[in-house]
């Protein structure tokens, strides 16, 4: 699915620059916002990497980079226009079902780290490392599953 959700935001940054120039931030608001993800440590290399490949082009202007779509660009998204759509829409619809159980596993994670943060300097040894015998009993039961998978 990763690489699925990759390949959307590819699409996704290409018809926004075909819309108009934007910068790097203004292009991540805008998935975000659309719903098809993508943040700093993926835009980011992704416009690099469609820079290197021609697909667009990066101007510096203030103190930001400016990037538009390319004329091979276009060409690319005119070619894949109805598979743009159907992908586009479809991680729409999809998205709902699979980032719950995501969204829930990162929110768990998350109040996990809030537990663990709460352990500190003056906490006796025994209770730290019972937190760390949980957390590691936790982990090989998470590989566990990944094997059974």
């Amino acid at each position: 699915m990763r690489r699925l959700r990759r390949g959307i935001l590819k699409l996704a940054v290409l018809k926004l620059l075909a819309e108009m120039p934007r910068h790097g931030y203004d292009l991540i608001r805008a998935v975000r916002e659309k719903g098809w993800g993508g943040g700093a440590g993926s835009v980011y290399p992704l416009l690099a990497a469609l820079e290197k490949a021609g697909l667009i082009a990066g101007r510096e202007e203030g103190d930001r980079r400016i990037y538009e779509l390319t004329e091979e660009g276009r060409r690319l998204l005119g070619e894949h226009a109805a598979e743009l759509e159907r992908l586009l829409n479809q991680s729409n619809d999809d998205d709902e079902e699979i980032d719950e159980p995501a969204s829930q596993l990162r929110d768990s994670a998350g109040r996990l780290m809030q537990a663990i943060s709460q352990l500190g300097p003056s906490s006796k040894p025994e209770t730290i490392e019972r937190a760390h015998e949980l957390l590691d009993q936790a982990r090989k039961e998470i590989y566990q599953l990944l094997a059974e998978e």
